[in-house]
C-alpha cells in the first residue's frame, strides 16, 4: 500500500537530468526553461546535505543585481512548475530548511549520484572480498554512463563533481580491466574498455589495456593497425605521442616472430594511404631535424635545392594572447604551404619550415604568402612576424 500512495522517483544525474517513477518508463521534466533546470539539479545533487541561502546565491546568483529576489522567484516558479507535473502531483518537492531550502526528505527518491558513492563505500571497506567488490564496481560503471549533467557543463560548481565522478569511474574501470586480465579473459577486457573509451576516449591507460588484450590474445595484426589509428589520432587531437608504455608494447609487437608478413601490394596500398596527411606536414621537431638530414643528403647528390625558413612570433601580451596568436600563425603557415613542405614549432615563439625550392626568390614568395594569411585577422599593434630564410647547406 505504501508503494502506491508513495512510489519512488529515480533520478538520473549522470548526462541529461531525468526523473522517472521507478519501473515506469521515462517520463521527460515538462519544460522549466534553462534557469530553474539548473536551480533543481544543484538541489536534487544536494539533497541529503541541503545548501544555505548564501550557498545558493554563490552557485547560481553571484552576478544577479539582486540575488535574494532571483532566489525567491526561482523557489516560488519551481514548485509552481513541478506541481503540475503527474509525478510530483500532491508532493512538496521543494521545502524550505532551516537556513535555505532543499528537496522534501519524505520524498522516496532514489538518485544515482548517490548510489555511486554508497557502492563505491562498499568496495572500499577492506573486509570486501575480491569476488564483491568486483561485483560493487561493476554496478558502478554501470551507473556512470555519461559524464555528470554533461548539459550543464559550463556551470563551474559542476566542474570538480564531474572530475570527482570521473575519477571514481577511472579508477572502478582499472580494478575491473586489472582483475580480467589477470584471468586471462581477455575477450572481457575488450569488452570492457571500449564501454569505458565511450565516456573517456582519451584515457591512454583504456586504450593499453585494449591493446595489450590484442596481443595476449595473439591478435598481432589487429594490434598493430589499432596501435597506428591511435597514434594518428593522438596526434591529430593534441599533438602529443603515446606514451613509453604504450610504445614499448607495439616495439614488442614488431618484434612477434608470429606476425604475418604483408605481400608488396599490401605494403604499397599502406604506404600510399595519406588520408591524414593533406597538404604540408606539421610534425615534431626531432621528425623535422630527421627530414632535414635526408634532404640535405638528397641535395649533396642531386641538383635539387632546399630551403629553411625561421618564423619569430613578437608578441607582448599575456600567455593567453600569445598562445592564441601561435596557433594563428601555424595556421597561416599550413594554409600557405604546399604538399612536400615540411614545418614544426622550435619553442614557445618560433616555427620552422623546411621548403623544397628552386631559387630563394620562390622561397620569400611562400614567406609573403604566410605573412598575408596572418595578418589578414591579426592587427600589427598586437602581434608581429618576421623571418629568416637559409639555403640547405652543411657548411651553414
Amino acid at each position: 500500500m505504501l508503494e502506491k500512495t508513495n512510489p519512488r522517483l529515480d533520478v538520473c544525474l549522470f548526462g541529461e537530468l531525468t526523473i522517472s517513477i521507478a519501473e515506469e518508463s521515462n517520463q521527460p521534466l515538462l519544460y522549466l526553461g534553462k534557469n530553474l533546470k539548473q536551480f533543481f539539479e544543484v538541489l536534487l545533487y544536494h539533497r541529503l546535505n541541503p545548501l544555505s541561502k548564501e550557498q545558493l546565491i554563490d552557485l547560481l546568483w553571484n552576478d544577479s543585481d539582486n540575488p535574494s529576489s532571483a532566489l525567491k522567484f526561482a523557489v516560488h516558479k519551481l514548485r509552481q512548475l513541478l506541481s503540475a507535473q503527474p509525478m510530483f502531483k500532491d508532493l512538496d518537492v521543494v521545502v524550505t530548511t532551516k537556513n535555505g531550502y532543499g528537496i522534501n526528505p519524505d520524498i522516496n527518491m532514489f538518485v544515482d549520484t548517490e548510489e555511486v558513492e554508497r557502492l563505491w563505500r562498499l568496495s572500499s571497506d577492506k573486509s570486501v572480498s575480491i569476488l564483491e567488490k568486483r561485483e560493487l564496481l561493476t554496478q558502478l560503471t554501470f551507473y556512470v554512463k555519461q559524464p555528470f549533467l554533461n548539459n550543464s557543463a559550463h556551470l563551474m560548481w559542476t566542474v570538480p563533481v564531474r572530475e570527482y565522478y570521473s575519477g571514481l569511474y577511472n579508477r572502478s574501470m582499472m580494478f575491473l580491466l586489472n582483475e580480467y586480465e589477470l584471468e586471462k579473459e581477455y575477450g572481457k577486457v575488450m569488452d570492457l574498455t571500449q564501454i569505458a573509451l565511450k565516456l573517456e576516449p582519451f584515457n591512454e591507460d583504456f586504450h593499453y589495456y585494449y591493446l595489450n588484450a590484442l596481443v595476449l590474445s595473439a591478435q598481432y595484426r589487429r594490434a598493430i593497425d589499432y596501435y597506428e589509428n591511435l597514434s594518428k589520432q593522438f596526434y591529430k587531437e593534441f599533438n602529443l605521442q603515446l606514451s613509453l608504455r604504450t610504445k614499448n608494447l607495439y616495439n614488442f609487437i614488431i618484434a612477434k616472430e608470429e606476425l604475418e608478413t604483408l605481400d608488396i601490394s599490401e605494403l604499397m596500398n599502406n604506404l600510399n594511404d595519406n588520408s591524414e596527411f593533406q597538404g604540408a606536414l606539421y610534425c615534431e621537431y626531432e621528425v623535422f631535424k630527421r627530414l632535414y638530414q635526408i634532404a640535405l643528403r638528397n641535395s649533396e647528390r642531386t641538383d635539387e635545392q632546399s630551403y629553411v625558413m625561421l618564423f619569430d612570433l613578437n608578441c607582448s601580451e599575456n600567455d593567453f594572447v600569445v598562445s592564441k596568436m601561435l596557433e594563428r600563425l601555424k595556421t597561416a603557415i599550413g594554409v600557405s604551404l604546399r604538399k612536400g613542405d615540411v614545418f614544426a614549432r622550435m619553442n614557445v615563439s618560433q616555427f620552422i619550415l623546411l621548403l623544397p625550392c628552386k631559387t630563394e626568390e620562390n622561397a620569400h614568395m611562400i614567406s609573403n604568402r604566410i605573412q598575408q594569411a596572418f595578418y589578414k585577422n591579426t592587427d600589427r599593434k598586437l602581434a608581429r612576424i618576421h623571418y629568416h630564410i637559409s639555403r640547405l647547406n652543411r657548411n651553414n
